[in-house]
């Protein structure tokens, strides 16, 4: 079971979890947001409208200008993230593509409650749980799910929080259509982002004799020869099922990262996830 790299809880104290938009409001929290809610802060005057609370009214403005104000502040939100974390054999076929994921999950949830977020995160395997941050810190996580991602969402739904901002991390190597897979998470969602994790030799395999191939999940079997055409279909399968998870991110509003083995996890902050705007400098 890969346990988190040191090198990922130093990088979530010089990071912090980029918002991906304003959460809907909920009780009084840590951040200020950019609508008009309850709080104290005062933001701004506009005149009154039937149905306004009277006690916002500004009866200075009133005795200057004869005309009825109402006060506005700025909305205090509760910025929550429920981070999903794919649990299934898949993740765990590549030592160090399991470890890019345990790395990739804590930098982000750890990033994210460094900054007053609270997060919450979720272990998607063969039935989604709920896993305690501080538990995925010290002892990472099992990559044995034996049902893919998009069979885990059935019972997902009741495990997310409504506003909260949602965060998947997967290598969606396994048969769906985005919108369908997406849908779960965006529902009632205060904003998605994607970070798909990938090995090198997923990225660009290489030339080989005949192989066998068995599935991680359900360990049906595949005989197969790559050679240089395989390995070009194959690829521009990829590059399909990234452009489409790309594209509806797009049509969402959402993020969208994608993650390869074999740089450092800081040269993939710089290059990848800052560039993609899931993190900040701190």
């Amino acid at each position: 079971m890969p346990r988190p790299s040191p090198e990922a809880h130093a990088l979530a104290e010089r990071y912090r979890l980029a918002l991906l938009e304003t959460p809907t409001r909920g009780v009084m929290g840590e951040r200020m947001g950019r609508g008009v809610g309850a709080s104290l802060e005062f933001q701004d005057r506009r005149s009154y409208s039937v149905g306004d609370d009277v006690r916002h009214l500004d009866w200075r403005a009133f005795a200057r200008t004869d005309q009825l104000m109402v006060r506005q502040y700025r909305e205090e939100i509760l910025p929550r993230v429920d981070l999903v974390l794919d649990a299934s054999r898949s993740m765990g076929h590549h030592a160090d593509k399991a470890q890019l994921a345990v790395d990739l999950a804590v930098l982000l949830a750890q990033s994210g409650r460094a900054d007053g977020l609270h997060v919450n995160v979720v272990r998607a395997g063969d039935r989604p749980e709920p896993l305690p941050l501080d538990r995925l810190a010290d002892e990472g996580v099992e990559f044995d799910g034996r049902v893919t991602l998009a069979a885990s969402f059935a019972g997902l739904g009741a495990l997310l929080r409504p506003g909260s901002l949602r965060v998947l991390v997967s290598d969606f190597l396994f048969p769906h259509e985005p919108r369908t897979l997406l849908a779960p998470l965006a529902a009632r969602g205060g904003g998605l982002a994607l970070v798909q994790v990938l090995a090198r030799e997923e990225e660009r395999p290489t030339l080989s004799s005949a192989l066998r191939l068995t599935d991680c999940e359900d360990d049906a079997t595949l005989d197969l020869v790559v050679d240089r055409v395989t390995v070009a279909r194959y690829q521009e399968r990829l590059e399909r099922l990234c452009k489409a998870l790309d594209e509806e991110c797009r049509r969402l509003g959402a993020r969208y990262a994608r993650a390869a083995t074999g740089p450092s996890l800081g040269e993939l902050c710089r290059d990848v996830l800052v560039p993609a705007r899931l993190l900040d400098p701190a």
